[in-house]
C-alpha cells in the first residue's frame, strides 16, 4: 500500500483529468448563473487538474524543481519547461516571430470591433440573413474550410512520400489527419447543403439541431468540445509540453516519429490569445457554454502565468503582450453580452476561424520542419 501512495499525486490527476473529460460530455443543462452548482462544481474540478498537472513531478520528469514564489509553496517550478520555451522562441523562423505579434494583435481588433460595434462585428463573421448578406452570408464557414483543406493538401502531400518510402505508420498518421480534416470541412458545408440550399429531408430536420444535413448538430456538445478541447491540445497544451513528450516518445521506436509532430513552443505566443474569444456568461442555459472553454481558459491562463514568471527582456514583453490580449478578449467576451444578443453563434465563431487557420499554420510549419530535417539527412 505504501508504494501507492508515493504516487497519490499521479492517481489524483489521472482521476480529476477523467472528471474533467466528463464535464465536456455531461449531459447536465447548464444554469444561466455561473455560480449555480454545477458550474461551480466542474470549475473547482479543473482548477485542481490544472494544479497538479502542472506541480506533479512525476508526470514532469526529469525536470528540477525550485520554489517561485514563497507564498504558494506548494507550487513547483519546472524550469526546463521556460529553457525549453526560451530556446524554441529563439530558434523560430521569422514568420512565427511575426505571427506572435500579428495574430493576438488580429484577436485585440476583433475584441474592439465587438465592443465598440457588435453589430458589424456579428455581421463580419457570422451575417445569417442571405437576403441582407450577399456575398457576407455565413462567409466565415468558407474562410475555415478553405484553411482546412489546405492543412488536407499538405498532408495529403505527406501521405504521398511517406508511402513511396514504405514509411507505414507515418502514411497512416497523414492519411488519418486528412479524413479528419476532410470531415471538418464536410460538416462546415453541411456537405455541399451551404452552397447548393437543398432542403433537409424532414425526419432528419427533426432530430437535427438546426435542421441541417450534418453530423455535430445532432450532438453539438459533443463536437463542439471536442473542436476546442482539440485546437488548444494541439496548438497550446502540446507545444508547452512538447520537449517532455518527445522524450516520452523516444522510448517507443515505431511513433518516435510524432514527436516531431508536436508544434514546436512558440506556437503559444501565436495562438494562446485565442482562448479568450468565448460565449459570455450571461449566454442563456449556459453559464459558460462548453467545458472544454472554461477548461482551456484556465489552462491557457496557468501556461501563460507559468511563462511570464522567469521571463525576462524582449520574451517577457512578448508573453505579456500574448497574456495581455488574452485577458482583454476574455473579459470583454465574458462581461459584454452585445454581440451575442445580436447573434448567439457569433464569439465562438470566430474561435473556431482561428484554430481552423492554427491547424493549418501547423501543418505548413510541420511541412518546413520535416523537409529541413530530410535535406540535413542527406
Amino acid at each position: 500500500m505504501a508504494k501507492y501512495l508515493k504516487h497519490w499525486k499521479v492517481f489524483l490527476t489521472i482521476v480529476f483529468g477523467a472528471l474533467t473529460l466528463a464535464t465536456f460530455a455531461a449531459p447536465v443543462k447548464w444554469s444561466p448563473d455561473f455560480f449555480a452548482p454545477f458550474n461551480l462544481y466542474r470549475l473547482a474540478v479543473m482548477l485542481i487538474f490544472v494544479i497538479l498537472i502542472l506541480s506533479s513531478k512525476e508526470f514532469l520528469k526529469p525536470f528540477q524543481s525550485v520554489k517561485f514564489l514563497k507564498f504558494l509553496r506548494f507550487f513547483k517550478f519546472r524550469r526546463d519547461l521556460f529553457t525549453s520555451f526560451k530556446k524554441s522562441m529563439a530558434e523560430a523562423p521569422r514568420s512565427a516571430k511575426i505571427l506572435s505579434i500579428a495574430v493576438p494583435l488580429v484577436v485585440l481588433i476583433c475584441v474592439m470591433i465587438q465592443v465598440l460595434w457588435p453589430e458589424f462585428a456579428a455581421w463580419l463573421i457570422r451575417c445569417d440573413r442571405k437576403s441582407e448578406c450577399g456575398l457576407n452570408f455565413r462567409h466565415a464557414i468558407f474562410v475555415k474550410v478553405a484553411f482546412q483543406l489546405v492543412a488536407a493538401v499538405i498532408f495529403a502531400t505527406f501521405l504521398y512520400k511517406f508511402a513511396k518510402k514504405k514509411q507505414l505508420l507515418p502514411a497512416v498518421a497523414s492519411f488519418l489527419l486528412i479524413f479528419v480534416l476532410i470531415m471538418m470541412a464536410g460538416e462546415e458545408l453541411s456537405w455541399g447543403q451551404r452552397i447548393f440550399g437543398w432542403e433537409t429531408p424532414a425526419d432528419y430536420a427533426q432530430i437535427n439541431k438546426q435542421g441541417e444535413t450534418n453530423l455535430h448538430n445532432l450532438a453539438t456538445n459533443l463536437f463542439q468540445n471536442t473542436l476546442y478541447f482539440g485546437g488548444w491540445l494541439l496548438l497550446v497544451a502540446l507545444p508547452f509540453f512538447r520537449d517532455n513528450l518527445k522524450k516520452f516518445l523516444a522510448k517507443f521506436k515505431s511513433i518516435s516519429f510524432l514527436g516531431e509532430w508536436i508544434p514546436p513552443a512558440y506556437f503559444i505566443l501565436i495562438f494562446a490569445a485565442i482562448y479568450g474569444l468565448v460565449d459570455p456568461i450571461v449566454a442563456p442555459g449556459t453559464g459558460v457554454r462548453f467545458s472544454s472553454i472554461l477548461f482551456t481558459i484556465l489552462g491557457t491562463a496557468a501556461i501563460l502565468i507559468y511563462l511570464i514568471i522567469p521571463a525576462r527582456k524582449q520574451l517577457a514583453e512578448r508573453v505579456s503582450f500574448t497574456l495581455g490580449v488574452f485577458a482583454i478578449a476574455l473579459f470583454f467576451n465574458l462581461l459584454v453580452p452585445d454581440m451575442w444578443d445580436v447573434n448567439a453563434g457569433t464569439p465562438t465563431e470566430y474561435l473556431e476561424t482561428f484554430i481552423s487557420f492554427g491547424i493549418m499554420w501547423w501543418a505548413i510549419d510541420l511541412r518546413r520542419r520535416l523537409f529541413s530535417i530530410s535535406q540535413r539527412d542527406h
